[in-house]
C-alpha cells in the first residue's frame, strides 16, 4: 500500500511541474499589432503634436517587412500583455528634421476631425531616414532604439516623469542621470541587438561594412582632435568641424563600447587651466582611460554601461529572443521604480528575485559591466548647481550657446566640476572627490559637513550650491526658450575663434618674417605696413584652404579611409602658387618673396592638420 501511496505522489509532483513549465510558456502571449504609418503636422494640441495619416507608407512598409524593425514591433505585441493599453496599435510618425524619440501621447488627424490619443504610444522618426536603412544608426537600428522607450513604458507599472538635472546633451559614455543611463541605455542596447539578430544579410552586410569604413575613418580625426586640445597654438580645424565627425564617432561608440563593456573606464582627461575646456574634453569620449575605473555610482549614471549589461544579459541567455525579453518586460513590470534606487540595481534585484537559477550569470554580467559587485547599497543622486555660463553641446566647442548654469551630482562628479563653484580650490576638489570615495559617497547631504581636510570656505560653498531651495530658485527662472540652439550661432563662435587664432599666428609670422627675412628690403613704414596687409590675406586665405581641407577630408570617404587634408591642402596651394609664380616670373624679387613666404605659412597650416 505504502508503495502505491508513494508512487501517487511521484506522479502527482510529476504533473504539478509540468503544469507548473505549461503555465510558464503559455504566459509568452504575443499579440499582433496593428502597425500605422503617420506624418507630421505643424499643429499641437494640448501640448501633444498632431499627425495625420501619411498618403503613401509603401516605402517604409518594404523596409518593415524585410528588417529586425518587424522583430520589434513583435516585441512591443508581446509587451502589451503588461500595459493597460486598450489598443494594440502602433504608431510611426515621419517629420522633417525630427530629433527621433519614443513617446506617449498624440492627437490623429483624420478627415478634418481630431481624435484623441493621449494614452497610445508612438514613434516620431525623421523622414531623411525613410532614405537609407542598411548604414550604421539607419532607421533599422533607431527604430529598435525607440522602441526600448516605448516598451519600457508601457511595461513599467509605476512610471516616473524622468526630470533630467544634466545640462549637457547625454552621449552614450557621458554620465547623466540614474534614470536618463538606465532610460537611454535600455534603448541603445536594442541598437546592437538588431545589428546582431538582422536576418536580412543585405542589410546587415551593408551595417557591418559601414562599422568598418567608420572605424578607419574616423581614428585618425579623432586623434587630430584630441591634439587640438592638447598642443598649443593650433587653428582647432577639427574642433572647428566636429559637427561633421563627432556624431559618427558617436554611433561607433555605441556600437564598439556596448560590444567590449569599456564604458566602465573613465574617458580620459585633462588637467587644463579652464575647468569648463576639461569637462568639454571629457565629455567628449575621446578615449578611455584603462587605468581608471568608473565607481559604481558613475556606471550606473552611464548609459553605455546599461547598454553593456542589457546586451550580455540577452546574447548570454539561451532561450528564444521572445523568452528572453519576456522575463525583461516581467522584471520591468514587477519591480522598476518601486523605490528610490538606481533602475539597474532594482532591475538585477527583481530578475535574482524572478529567477533565482540565473542569479551567477547576472551576477557576473553586472560586475563585468559595472566593474563592481553588486550590491543594493549605492550613493543617492545629490545635485550641486553652479550658477554661471556654461556651454553644454559638444558641437558648440568655443561656447557659441551659452547655458546660465551648471549642475552635477557630487556622488558622480569628478575634480573639474567642482571647479566650475566660484571660491573652490584645486585642493578643496580633491579633497572632497578624495573624501567622497573614502566613504563609498555622501549618503545624504548633512555629511558634507563632516569633509576632513578641506576648507572652511568650501563646505560653505558646497552645501549652499546644493541647496534644493537654491537649485529651484536658479533653474526656475531661466527661459530656456532665449537659448536659441541655432547653426548660425555656433558658425559665429567658431568663426570668431579661427579669427583670433590666425592674428596670433600672423603676428608670429610676420615678425619672423620682416627680422630674418625681408627687413633689408623695407625701406619705409609704408612698405612695411603693405607688406603685411598682404602678407596676412594671404595666410587668411592659407588658413581658409587648410580648414576646408579638413572638412571635406572628415566627410569624403574613399575605400574605407578618409582623405588626408595635408595632401588636399598642399595640392590646392601647390596650384595657387603656380599660378602666382607665373604670373610674377618677370619679377625676381617678388618670386622670392612668394616662395619663401609660401613656405614659412604651410607649416602653420601643417601643424594643425595632423
Amino acid at each position: 500500500m505504502k508503495k502505491y501511496i508513494f508512487l501517487l505522489i511521484f506522479a502527482l509532483c510529476i504533473m504539478s511541474f509540468a503544469i507548473e513549465e505549461d503555465v510558464s510558456a503559455k504566459e509568452i502571449i504575443t499579440e499582433t499589432p496593428n502597425v500605422i504609418v503617420l506624418k507630421g503636422t505643424d499643429e499641437t494640441k494640448d501640448g501633444f503634436p498632431v499627425y495625420e495619416p501619411m498618403d503613401d507608407d509603401k516605402l517604409f512598409m518594404d523596409i518593415y517587412n524585410k528588417s529586425f524593425i518587424k522583430k520589434s514591433v513583435e516585441l512591443y505585441g508581446q509587451a502589451l500583455q503588461y500595459s493597460n493599453l486598450e489598443s494594440n496599435d502602433i504608431y510611426f510618425a515621419f517629420r522633417e528634421n525630427s530629433g527621433c524619440y519614443g513617446r506617449i501621447g498624440f492627437y490623429l488627424k483624420k478627415n478634418g476631425h481630431l481624435y484623441d490619443k493621449t494614452k497610445s504610444p508612438y514613434i516620431e522618426l525623421s523622414s531623411e531616414q525613410l532614405e537609407r536603412y542598411n548604414d550604421l544608426e539607419s532607421i533599422t537600428q533607431i527604430l529598435p532604439h525607440e522602441m526600448g522607450h516605448v516598451l519600457q513604458q508601457i511595461t513599467t507599472s509605476n512610471n516616473k516623469n524622468m526630470n533630467q538635472n544634466v545640462v549637457d546633451m547625454h552621449y552614450s559614455n557621458i554620465q547623466t542621470e540614474y534614470s536618463t543611463a538606465f532610460s537611454e541605455g535600455f534603448g541603445e542596447h536594442f541598437e546592437v541587438i538588431s545589428r546582431m539578430y538582422e536576418e536580412n544579410n543585405e542589410i546587415k552586410n551593408g551595417i557591418y561594412e559601414d562599422i568598418e569604413r567608420t572605424k578607419n575613418s574616423t581614428k585618425s580625426v579623432v586623434n587630430s582632435g584630441s591634439r587640438d586640445f592638447t598642443l598649443p597654438l593650433r587653428l582647432d580645424y577639427y574642433r572647428e568641424v566636429s559637427r561633421f565627425w563627432q556624431q559618427k564617432y558617436e554611433n561607433l561608440k555605441r556600437h564598439e563600447l556596448g560590444l567590449n563593456g569599456e564604458g566602465k573606464y573613465k574617458n580620459l582627461s585633462y588637467d587644463f587651466m579652464d575647468p569648463e575646456k576639461s569637462i568639454l574634453y571629457r565629455n567628449m569620449g575621446l578615449h578611455q582611460d584603462k587605468t581608471k575605473m568608473k565607481s559604481l555610482e558613475q556606471s550606473l549614471s552611464t548609459e553605455i554601461v546599461v547598454s553593456n549589461f542589457f546586451i550580455k544579459l540577452i546574447t548570454t541567455d539561451t532561450g528564444e529572443l521572445n523568452e528572453r525579453y519576456y522575463k525583461v518586460f516581467n522584471v520591468f513590470n514587477k519591480y522598476l521604480n518601486k523605490d528610490s534606487k538606481p533602475q539597474l540595481i532594482e532591475f538585477v534585484s527583481g530578475y535574482i528575485k524572478e529567477y533565482p537559477k540565473e542569479k551567477e550569470r547576472i551576477l557576473q554580467i553586472f560586475k563585468d559591466s559595472t566593474g563592481h559587485d553588486f550590491t543594493e547599497e549605492c550613493a543617492p543622486e545629490i545635485w550641486c548647481i553652479s550658477e554661471g555660463e556654461h556651454s553644454n553641446i559638444i558641437f558648440d566647442q568655443f561656447r557659441g550657446l551659452k547655458f546660465p548654469y551648471y549642475i552635477f551630482n557630487i556622488n558622480t562628479c569628478e575634480k573639474e566640476d567642482l571647479l566650475k563653484l566660484k571660491g573652490i580650490s584645486k585642493s578643496d576638489a580633491e579633497g572632497i572627490i578624495a573624501y567622497r570615495d573614502k566613504n563609498n559617497g555622501f549618503k545624504n547631504a548633512d555629511e558634507i559637513s563632516h569633509i576632513e581636510g578641506v576648507s572652511y570656505k568650501a563646505i560653505e560653498i558646497l552645501k549652499n550650491s546644493i541647496s534644493k531651495e537654491q537649485i529651484e530658485k536658479v533653474t526656475s527662472t531661466v527661459n530656456e526658450s532665449k537659448f536659441e540652439k541655432s547653426f548660425s550661432t555656433i558658425f559665429i563662435a567658431n568663426l570668431k575663434h579661427l579669427i583670433s587664432r590666425t592674428m596670433m599666428w600672423f603676428v608670429i609670422f610676420f615678425i619672423t618674417y620682416y627680422l630674418f627675412v625681408m627687413k633689408a628690403s623695407f625701406k619705409s613704414k609704408k612698405n612695411i605696413v603693405i607688406a603685411a596687409i598682404k602678407k596676412f590675406f594671404k595666410l587668411v586665405l592659407y588658413v581658409l584652404i587648410g580648414f576646408m581641407a579638413v572638412a571635406v577630408s572628415s566627410i569624403i570617404i574613399i575605400g574605407n579611409k578618409t582623405l588626408n587634408p595635408i595632401i588636399i591642402f598642399i595640392t590646392v596651394i601647390c596650384i595657387c602658387e603656380g599660378i602666382t609664380l607665373l604670373t610674377t616670373r618677370k619679377d625676381k624679387l617678388k618670386v622670392r618673396d612668394s616662395i619663401i613666404s609660401t613656405l614659412m605659412m604651410i607649416p602653420i597650416i601643417i601643424y594643425s592638420q595632423y
